[in-house]
């Protein structure tokens, strides 16, 4: 009889070693996890950069079919980081005269920590006839076989241009 009174008093819920065997398991995956869901976002936000740039060169084709040459910017480098102007995305942007008519409004970084003071965003020349885009010291990737590629800033931009903007 007392055997089957201990026997019937089975424990129940957890002890304090399976509690820590289970949170230790699940940091461990996080440990894991995190980096990946990381890097995952990283290129995603490469991939709305590239969408950036082929949707500006698109907006400067169009203006440049509707009046003759691109916008310009008087041979500066303008752009939404510090050392370009510090320039908003709206009608008074980086890129004069684009936004509305041509594109809704224009690109940002999709990383909050650009632009920064510095030279770490978007950025624009023009001398009517040729036209450089740059987004420069954002991107996560680098690499001579991006298709935009810029040769003036190869570890630290891309671009899309005219052919004769293309070594600006």
């Amino acid at each position: 009889m007392l055997m089957h009174t201990c026997q019937s008093l089975s424990r129940k819920g957890f002890t304090i070693i399976e509690m820590l065997i289970v949170v230790t398991i699940l940091a461990m995956l996080a440990g894991i996890l995190v980096p990946i869901l990381e890097e995952e976002a990283a290129i995603a936000r490469d991939g709305r950069r590239a969408s950036d740039l082929r949707s500006v060169a698109s907006a400067l084709a169009n203006y440049k079919d509707r009046n003759g040459d691109y916008p310009t910017t008087s041979g500066s480098w303008q752009g939404d980081a510090g050392n370009f102007g510090s320039m908003d995305y709206g009608t008074s942007g980086y890129i004069p005269n684009l936004v509305p008519d041509y594109i809704p409004y224009l690109p940002q970084d999709p990383d909050a920590r650009f632009p920064n003071a510095t030279d770490g965003g978007y950025m624009y020349r023009s001398d009517g006839s040729d036209f450089k885009f740059v987004i420069n010291s954002t991107a996560t990737t680098y690499y001579v076989s991006n298709p935009f590629f810029d040769p003036t800033r190869p570890v630290v931009g891309w671009q899309v241009s005219s052919p004769g903007g293309y070594l600006w």
